[in-house]
């Protein structure tokens, strides 16, 4: 059963657009009837409100006493900044953010990383928006790895598409397995198919129709 949180959630991504439903192509030419496009995310009010639901999210798995929240450049810096903004004035968890530079910095306050610097034995948590093939990740969990001795904890997003990947399993799913970490969606499009399916109350109810080709489209590229 999904928490207040959630479901007020849902009904924020239909607010702000960034959930969308009608006919639409993805970037691998898939026929879609749903998109999730989080570069609407794109204010201070709507920024501020999705710190606060990925920190009511961090503080439900039990992940907020880590040393640092971790954005990956770019989308995930603004995101780590409200979640760890969100955890101290909700939750009065005082957690530091960091993210990384695409170049390493030669002067001034040099290296890779930017805030709360990491320290060998630390634990951070990495924030994205969502998962796609999961290259953003492949790519700063081994660097981040290999430059300093921490635990990565988990990475939260905010839907899981639950779309196969290059195989079978769900792209999330590919990123748990190869780089051993777990990770936490706020919701999935199960979840959000299921609540807008019914009454709800968001401003928007999915129509039978609407709810007929998402579930075609999941049985025909949903992970198994």
């Amino acid at each position: 059963m999904l928490s207040d949180y959630q479901t007020q959630f849902i009904e924020f991504l239909v607010d702000t657009h960034v959930l969308s439903f009608g006919n639409f192509v993805t970037k691998s030419g898939r026929e879609t009837p749903y998109f999730v496009n989080t570069g609407k995310f794109d204010s201070g009010s709507t920024i501020s409100r999705l710190g606060s639901f990925y920190a009511a999210h961090i503080e439900r798995i039990g992940l907020t006493s880590v040393s640092s929240v971790f954005g990956p450049a770019y989308k995930g810096i603004p995101l780590a900044v409200a979640t760890s903004v969100a955890l101290h004035s909700e939750y009065d968890c005082d957690i530091g953010f960091t993210f990384n530079r695409k170049e390493e910095k030669t002067h001034g306050d040099k290296g890779v990383f930017v805030g709360h610097q990491l320290s060998a034995g630390e634990d951070i948590l990495i924030v994205e928006d969502v998962i796609t093939a999961g290259s953003t990740l492949r790519e700063i969990v081994p660097t981040l790895r290999s430059l300093v001795e921490i635990q990565i904890r988990g990475v939260v997003i905010s839907v899981d598409r639950c779309e196969k990947g290059s195989q079978n399993i769900s792209a999330v799913q590919e990123v748990e397995r190869d780089l051993d970490v777990q990770v936490y969606p706020l919701v999935t499009i199960h979840e959000i198919l299921d609540y807008l399916s019914q009454p709800n109350d968001s401003s928007f109810s999915l129509t039978k129709e609407l709810q007929e080709r998402i579930r075609e489209y999941l049985k025909r590229y949903g992970a198994e």
